[in-house]
């Protein structure tokens, strides 16, 4: 069995549950800062690729991988993730998170379906792992409707 470098020799006995801990805790010690802006709404944010590598060098560090998948049932859309012990596939725990087909103007079915895949994948690793973004958290900022003022006209 090879030694993870990083990783404390008892690594090699972990349950999927202490491993994905783990993960957790490595995600949460990186220094990764937010690559990704939005101009409109001035915020930043993890980007889907940032948040894949976070993941994939999380699970690398713990002996384990993700596999994704989107799929449909009777009540709609929904991205499932299985996170794996590589030395032993079966133990594993499934996540699945509910999504959508986004109405994106100017695209084709397939361009929905992909756009759907990628973001929903990027929200289930941040929920999964515990990848904090706060720009996405509605308390953290004024929601209030901006009143706009108008100047007074007097018309006499």
């Amino acid at each position: 069995m090879p030694h993870l470098r990083g990783l404390p020799h008892h690594q090699k006995t972990m349950n999927i549950y202490q491993k994905l801990n783990d993960a957790r805790k490595a995600i949460r010690e990186s220094e990764v800062k937010k690559d990704g802006v939005n101009q409109f709404s001035k915020y930043s944010y993890f980007t889907p690729e940032q948040v894949e590598n976070l993941v994939s060098d999380a699970c690398e560090k713990t002996g384990t991988i993700c596999v994704t998948s989107l799929d449909k049932d009777e009540f709609g859309y929904f991205q499932e993730l299985a996170f794996m012990d590589i030395e032993n596939p079966e133990d594993r725990i499934v996540f699945i998170l509910r999504t959508d087909r986004p109405e994106i103007k100017a695209t084709n079915l397939t361009q929905q379906m992909g756009g759907m895949d990628t973001y929903s994948e990027r929200y289930i690793k941040m929920k999964v792992f515990q990848i904090k973004d706060n720009s996405m958290d509605f308390d953290s900022q004024d929601n209030r409707v901006e009143k706009k003022v108008v100047d007074e006209v007097n018309f006499d």
